[in-house]
């Protein structure tokens, strides 16, 4: 084992809000909409503070009645995120951290999320695995120039 060169230096919470549905239904299946969890990051650079970013988090999950959700709630994260590794391009540390960095303040939500929602008076919520991992951008169309024409038989 070795320590990774990206470390979760400290994190703490901003906002919590967590409700139980009176509605829900034990014996009914929970069914979730991609679009009931909404995620949303930021990643700063913290001035005079060299390899250390902030990174907030933001997690809402507003399940609609049909999706029989034991609990909705929202919570807020910030975490400061440090580079202990070799020295490397700050655009390769920036995407880096634009990466893991959500994830790893996400697996503490998770956590929050877990052990705040089994305090309630229904089955622990767990979230969702998600991916931070940018969509890859669409490659171009072929310009006029480079369209191969085919042959004609």
């Amino acid at each position: 084992m070795k320590l990774a060169p990206l470390q979760l230096e400290s994190y703490f919470l901003t906002d919590l809000n967590c409700q139980a549905n009176p509605q829900y239904k034990a014996d009914k299946e929970t069914k979730f909409q991609e679009t009931d969890l909404e995620v949303g990051t930021g990643v700063q650079v913290i001035k005079d503070k060299p390899r250390r970013w902030q990174v907030s988090l933001n997690i809402k999950l507003q399940p609609g009645l049909e999706a029989n959700s034991p609990y909705s709630f929202c919570l807020n994260l910030i975490g400061v995120i440090c580079w202990v590794g070799p020295e490397q391009p700050e655009e390769k540390l920036e995407a880096v951290v634009r990466t893991n960095g959500p994830s790893m303040l996400y697996g503490v939500a998770r956590e929050m999320a877990r052990d705040l929602t089994a305090r309630g008076p229904f089955p622990p919520q767990v979230l969702p695995s998600v991916s931070f991992i940018p969509d890859a951008p669409a490659a171009p169309a072929p310009r006029a120039s480079e369209t191969i024409e085919k042959p004609q038989t």
